[in-house]
C-alpha cells in the first residue's frame, strides 16, 4: 500500500487491514510506537484485532516527575502525585481532563523535583487513559517483552530486504502514487518468491509445495 510521504504510519492501518474486517480469525497486528497511540489502539480493539506494538515512554522534559509515577485512577477519577497528595481529575466535555495539585505544591518537599511552575504541577488524563495505562502494564510483563523481542526482528529484516538499494531504498523510483503503488507491489512480489526459494518451494506432481 502506497501513502504520501507525509502520511503518519497510524493513518494508514484502516487501508491495510480493510480487508481482514470480517475474518473470524483476524491477523495479529504487530507495529513499532507509530502503531501504539490510544486512538489506534481503541480502534483496533474495537474491530477486533490484537495489537502488539510498544507505547512510548513516559518522559518528562526537564528531567522531573515524569506522569508514570503519578496513580491515575479512572474508575475513581482522581491522582495521586508521588507525595501521596489525591486529588480529583477535572473532566473535560471531550474526555479525558486535567488533575491540578496546586493547592499541595507550595509545601510540598518533593517540589523541586517534580514542578517548576509557580502554578504547580498539572496532570492530563488522556480520553483513552485507561487503555494506555493497560497497553503500559501488558509491556512491562516479561512474556510480552519475549514475545515482541521474537517477533520485531523478523519484521525489520523483511523490511531491510523491502528498501535494499538497488530497489531505490527508502525512496520512491518513480512519480505518481499509482505508479509507486504498482512498484511496491512488484517488489513485495519479488521478496515473497525469494523467501519461498529459501523455504523449498518446488512445483511437483501434484502442484507447488514447500519442503
Amino acid at each position: 500500500m502506497a501513502t504520501p510521504a507525509n502520511t503518519p504510519d497510524r493513518d494508514a492501518v484502516p487501508g491495510l487491514l480493510g480487508g481482514h474486517d470480517d475474518d473470524e480469525d483476524k491477523p495479529v497486528v504487530l507495529g513499532d510506537s507509530a502503531y501504539a497511540d490510544a486512538t489506534t489502539r481503541t480502534e483496533l480493539e474495537a474491530d477486533g484485532f490484537e495489537l502488539v506494538a510498544k507505547s512510548p515512554p513516559v518522559r518528562n522534559a526537564k528531567g522531573l516527575f515524569s506522569k508514570d509515577l503519578f496513580i491515575v485512577d479512572t474508575e475513581k477519577l482522581t491522582v495521586t502525585c508521588p507525595a501521596d497528595h489525591v486529588v480529583a481529575i477535572t473532566v473535560s466535555v471531550r474526555g479525558g481532563g486535567k488533575a491540578s495539585f496546586k493547592t499541595y505544591c507550595a509545601d510540598c518537599p518533593m517540589r523541586q523535583r517534580c514542578t517548576t511552575s509557580r502554578h504547580g504541577r498539572t496532570i492530563t488524563i488522556h480520553p483513552c487513559e485507561a487503555i494506555l495505562q493497560r497497553a503500559r502494564k501488558e509491556q512491562a510483563d516479561p512474556a510480552w517483552k519475549a514475545r515482541y523481542r521474537a517477533d520485531r526482528p523478523i519484521v525489520e529484516r523483511k523490511i531491510a530486504h523491502f528498501t535494499r538499494r538497488p530497489w531505490g531504498g527508502r525512496k520512491a523510483r518513480t512519480r505518481g502514487l499509482e505508479r509507486v503503488a504498482t512498484d511496491l507491489d512488484t517488489r513485495a512480489g519479488a521478496v515473497n518468491w525469494a523467501r519461498l526459494a529459501v523455504l523449498g518451494l518446488h512445483h511437483g506432481d501434484n502442484g507447488w509445495a514447500i519442503a
